[in-house]
């Protein structure tokens, strides 16, 4: 795939991606999936030009492991719900709804550690100070998710991988 090709992918698979978190109420994740997979799939190509597949494979196992504690947090949901008897348990449990957040937390947290990852060894092999930034924007806002705050710096760290990725310049190329 032309290198150019692939970073318009991967820079529009995040733009997808931010869009997906707002408008998943209403269309269910399917904005997010396919800012996902364009994600995936640019990245790829990048990486593979930059000779960094490592910045790959660490998106998708932040991608991996966000599913595995999506589906985790699921079988949490189900499990309140049978072991409750219905829906009036979930309302009135604060425990719950701690056990709740802090699982949610943890997958926030696992998953942008991997994206830290990511966006550090493209930072490196780009030279792209962009995504250095963003990496410590995700990571540090991952951990204040916490308290709700984390959920802007999360943004802006996304923002910032999506200037450095519509600025990425084929290697070996001069400005």
């Amino acid at each position: 795939m032309e290198f150019y090709t692939a970073r318009a992918l991967f820079g529009v698979g995040l733009v997808l991606t931010i869009v997906g978190g707002v408008t998943s109420f209403f269309d269910f994740g399917a904005v997010s999936l396919v800012g996902l997979v364009l994600t995936l799939v640019g990245l790829y190509f990048v990486a593979e030009a930059y000779s960094r597949k490592d910045a790959f494979y660490y998106m998708l196992y932040g991608v991996v492991a966000t599913f595995v504690g999506v589906v985790v947090l699921a079988l949490f949901v189900i499990g309140a719900l049978v072991a409750s008897g219905g829906f009036a348990f979930m309302f009135d449990a604060v425990g719950f709804l701690v056990g709740f957040w802090l699982l949610f937390w943890a997958v926030v947290v696992v998953g942008a550690y991997f994206e830290k990852r990511a966006f550090q060894a493209l930072g490196e092999a780009s030279g792209r100070r962009e995504f250095l930034d963003a990496a410590k924007f995700v990571w540090w806002g991952a951990l204040l998710t916490v308290v709700v705050v984390g959920l802007v710096l999360v943004l802006v760290g996304y923002v910032f991988a999506i200037v450095g990725a519509f600025k990425l310049e084929k290697p070996g190329s001069t400005l």
